[in-house]
């Protein structure tokens, strides 16, 4: 179960339960975040489709009339339940008191959503990426000022997220292969003689695009952080942990974690070929939750951090996204991580899926080996 499929299931439930047009339902993007547990999903749909539906309504207060929307929403999925729409079956549809519609998943409807999950680019877009034309790219090290470098950086990031859910298909994203290595780390550069040159000849230029997206303001206080020794203007001087191959430099981390992910499966793959077919496994759903709900929240996140034009809202996405899988495949203390990827190998096809294609619309490339 998508969060597209699920906006459009529900969507056309309040077209049932109040017989209305489809331009007069604002488009909600469902949110794992916002769920009641036990519950996999929330739409908001409900508080919102209060005011569009004016004098339909009986006078009342505005929380009475939220919950009748959310009661009228809920039956419409339980009907269309039973007239056999599978997309409607669903463990629990329940009504809270904010009026939001939760929803509890069944088990093949998790399955989806990590199954679709792994082809990143359309899971968070919507799309394939096939069209035609270029992904914008700026040469860091042609600005003077760290500063310079920043905004170059930034417009970079700000254009990919926009193509990618702009009107038009997007070119093709991430190639099959990528290596660690970096064009101003692995090399004498003799034109690294600007500051924002000199710093990427320290740092690399993935972990100076994370440092240099992970925040908020256009133009940061001299000295700001954005982390325990995470500068959001560092220097060939003063690099802070963005210089360290280590799991205090986020681009480090999320790097790390889209390379084990694939090199999970390529286990997975070894001993499956060692062993002979697939093993007969339970159900793991209550093992990877956390991870799911963050996937499931990604294609909105992508399209709020487009809307709003702020790439940090990306980046902390994919750093909690980072350390919910390194949470997931550390919890066992009985099974090695091989192992675990024999057993739940959708996990890291997902979490490889949306991290490697969310570090694309950064600039970072996203290593596929260890």
């Amino acid at each position: 179960m998508t969060p597209r499929v699920l906006e459009s299931l529900v969507r056309r439930a309040a077209r049932r339960a109040f017989d209305i047009d489809d331009v007069d339902i604002p488009f909600v993007w469902p949110r794992a975040d916002q769920a009641e547990e036990p519950a996999d999903a929330a739409v908001a749909l409900p508080p919102r489709l209060v005011g569009r539906l004016g004098g339909r309504l009986p006078k009342g207060r505005d929380d009475a009339h939220r919950l009748m929307v959310c009661g009228r929403i809920i039956a419409q999925v339980d009907s269309m339940a039973e007239e056999g729409v599978v997309e409607a079956d669903f463990t629990d549809v329940s009504g809270d008191r904010r009026g939001f519609v939760n929803l509890t998943f069944t088990c093949p409807q998790r399955q989806n959503l990590l199954e679709a999950a792994a082809d990143g680019p359309r899971f968070l877009t919507g799309r394939p990426w096939d069209g035609a034309g270029e992904w914008p790219w700026t040469r860091l090290h042609e600005a003077g000022p760290v500063a310079q470098a920043r905004r170059y950086a930034r417009t970079d990031a700000r254009a990919r997220i926009a193509m990618a859910v702009g009107s038009v298909p997007p070119p093709p994203g991430p190639s099959d292969e990528t290596s660690w290595r970096d064009r101003y780390l692995d090399a004498e550069r003799v034109d690294l003689y600007t500051p924002a040159g000199r710093l990427l000849g320290r740092i690399g230029e993935d972990s100076a695009r994370v440092a240099f997206c992970r925040s908020l303001p256009e133009r940061p206080r001299e000295n700001e952080t954005t982390g325990r020794n995470l500068p959001v203007l560092p220097s060939a001087e003063h690099p802070g942990a963005w210089i360290r191959l280590t799991e205090d430099n986020p681009a480090f981390r999320m790097r790390y974690a889209h390379a084990h992910a694939l090199s999970s499966l390529r286990w997975r793959r070894d001993i499956l070929s060692h062993t002979g077919g697939e093993p007969r496994t339970r159900c793991r759903h209550r093992e990877n939750t956390k991870v799911r709900r963050l996937l499931f929240d990604g294609p909105g996140v992508l399209d709020t951090a487009a809307r709003r034009e702020e790439p940090h809202i990306l980046v902390r996405y994919l750093e909690a996204l980072t350390s919910a899988y390194d949470e997931w495949r550390r919890s066992s203390t009985t099974e090695d991580e091989p192992t675990r990827a024999v057993l739940d190998p959708a996990v890291p096809a997902a979490v490889a899926g949306v991290l490697g294609t969310g570090l694309f619309l950064l600039g970072v490339s996203a290593p596929t080996r260890l």
